[in-house]
């Protein structure tokens, strides 16, 4: 059997850091605003688009829809977002974030800031722009090579 060190593997130091990343957001996220990670990816991505539906959401998230519903459920009771009826289809909701949430979004950024001076100590900032120009082509890379996959996807099933 071929050895293989995955503890050295681009892929691997990758999903390790970004779990490092959200499990230190989380807590600080938790501890100084009383919100979970799952809220704040919903806050940040209604404060982009705000009025998307919950799939909307959940895809732009990257989460089923299944597993946001009670964190939309959550944030309505505690009066951070409300949904509004879609005005030309009543079967739709959009949602929307409340003055409450907006009211917490400084102390969320501040969170993300500082898990980002955290993770960052000692490490020069051309060292971190280096890091940030090669894993955004690593993504592209990949997204380019998966394209043909879903091309293809899309054409068996359309």
């Amino acid at each position: 059997m071929a050895k293989y060190d995955f503890e050295t593997s681009v892929g691997f130091v990758v999903n390790s850091t970004a779990k490092g990343f959200q499990k230190a957001l989380d807590a600080e996220l938790r501890r100084r605003v009383r919100v979970t990670i799952y809220q704040w990816r919903v806050v940040v991505t209604l404060i982009q688009y705000p009025g998307l539906t919950q799939t909307e959401i959940a895809e732009k998230v990257g989460v089923e829809g299944s597993t946001l519903v009670p964190v939309i459920d959550k944030m309505e009771n505690e009066g951070l977002l409300k949904r509004k009826q879609d005005s030309k289809d009543r079967r739709v909701n959009r949602i929307y974030l409340t003055p409450k949430a907006d009211s917490l979004w400084n102390s969320m950024l501040q969170c993300a800031m500082q898990i980002r001076k955290v993770s960052a100590k000692g490490i020069p900032d051309e060292d971190l722009d280096t890091t940030i120009r090669t894993l955004k082509r690593i993504s592209k890379n990949l997204a380019d090579y998966l394209e043909p996959e879903t091309v293809a996807s899309v054409e068996k099933t359309g």
